[in-house]
């Protein structure tokens, strides 16, 4: 099982780290694992990393694309999709976007693949690339 976590990086970030993105990795994880003491300094970090997500748009986008698919579900900000080949759970947040899937690479990807600046990353696997790299080799 794969969880990821979708970030949309703002254009400076984005620009510096394109290419390191190991280093944006880290950061981004620094932040997660941060203790209650370090909130507000991790909060202020995440600030100037992302941007917040329009999830009326991302929602509304998901839904158009599978709305007339019997193995999709939607609920509020939850989407789910549940075939012979894929199970996933996607659900939208206002800083950051989490997939839940059985795949390396979800269904998913595809819609989300027009959003700019888009960088995931799955923590436990210490796994992490930018969403437009992985969708312009074709794997979705």
């Amino acid at each position: 099982m794969r969880v990821y976590y979708l970030f949309k990086i703002n254009d400076s970030f984005s620009k510096l780290y394109y290419n390191k993105t190991y280093y944006l990795y880290k950061m981004l994880e620094q932040i997660s694992l941060s203790s209650k003491n370090d909130f507000i300094i991790s909060y202020r970090l995440f600030e100037q990393m992302a941007v917040a997500f329009n999830k009326t748009e991302i929602n509304s986008k998901i839904y158009r694309r599978y709305a007339f698919d019997s193995n999709y579900l939607k609920t509020l900000n939850k989407h789910v999709l549940d075939n012979k080949v894929e199970k996933t759970k996607l659900t939208v947040y206002n800083t950051y976007i989490k997939i839940k899937t059985n795949k390396n690479i979800t269904e998913f990807f595809k819609v989300l693949s027009n959003e700019e600046n888009i960088f995931v990353c799955d923590f436990n696997n210490k796994d992490y690339f930018w969403l437009s790299k992985v969708t312009s080799k074709n794997y979705v």
